[in-house]
């Protein structure tokens, strides 16, 4: 830990920063059109949370982003056709290149389960870029409506990339690979009594593969951005613990 951090508008913060912070978040949760499983689940609110979690930490994020970016736009670049570009987990659009996209495809569309209102604004400034509220797993909505019905049983991921296939020319898998299975995941442990955890990773486990195999078997070009293990450092720079991130997934050895 390294204190508290310094907010956006102030070298140090402040009472009254973090009351307006705050004051802006619970505006932007009132305010941001999604349908009542996301919140449900708590995708807005996580949503929300990483875009203040931006804010103060923009300075050591940014190398990410930045690379992020620019390996998304040399593989844009070498596509063979430029019809439709599709962006899975567009999110706030940090690690989007998305002026380049724009010029380089017909269309470009924007895929996440929750966009918040900067994201649509940027977006709206394009002519053939569009936004998808979309959940590539298919669980979230139905495990929301088991729960309600009081049916115990976990659904079955369904990789679902909408659109016509054979008018994309590249598929990014945007910085969401990991996330897939965290909120069905942390939704099912608190509603679901007696759920154990082997059941629990199995079917998380199962969520990343699908969506991973629906990468692997795309007719066209397909970038995966993601972390892929963790690992824990003690004072003295030692590890003293590692793990998978992507629930034990054999990944091929990254490009970059």
């Amino acid at each position: 830990a390294r204190g508290r951090e310094p907010c956006l508008c102030l070298a140090r913060p402040t009472p009254k920063c973090y009351k307006k912070a705050m004051l802006a978040e619970i505006l932007t949760y009132l305010t941001t059109p999604c349908p009542g499983y996301v919140r449900e689940m708590g995708y807005l609110y996580e949503a929300i949370a990483v875009q203040g979690r931006y804010r103060r930490n923009r300075a050591s994020w940014q190398p990410h982003l930045e690379q992020a970016r620019r390996f998304i736009c040399a593989v844009a670049e070498g596509c063979l056709t430029h019809e439709t570009a599709v962006i899975i987990g567009s999110g706030l659009l940090l690690d989007v290149p998305l002026d380049e996209l724009a010029r380089l495809f017909r269309e470009v569309v924007l895929i996440d389960i929750v966009h918040l209102r900067e994201a649509r604004r940027q977006a709206g400034r394009y002519g053939n870029v569009r936004i998808r509220q979309h959940d590539v797993t298919n669980v979230a909505q139905a495990l929301v409506r088991n729960m309600a019905k009081r049916q115990q049983t976990l659904p079955d991921p369904v990789a679902e990339i909408p659109g016509d296939a054979r008018t994309f020319s590249l598929v990014v898998s945007l910085n969401v690979l990991s996330q897939l299975a965290v909120r069905p995941g942390v939704y099912a442990g608190k509603r679901m009594h007696g759920l154990d955890e082997a059941r629990g990773q199995t079917w998380s486990r199962r969520i990343v593969e699908t969506h991973y195999a629906a990468l692997s078997a795309l007719p066209c070009d397909a970038v995966l951005i993601s972390d892929f293990a963790y690992r824990t450092r003690d004072r003295q720079g030692r590890v003293v613990g590692e793990g998978s991130t992507v629930q034990g997934l054999s990944l091929p050895a990254p490009d970059a």
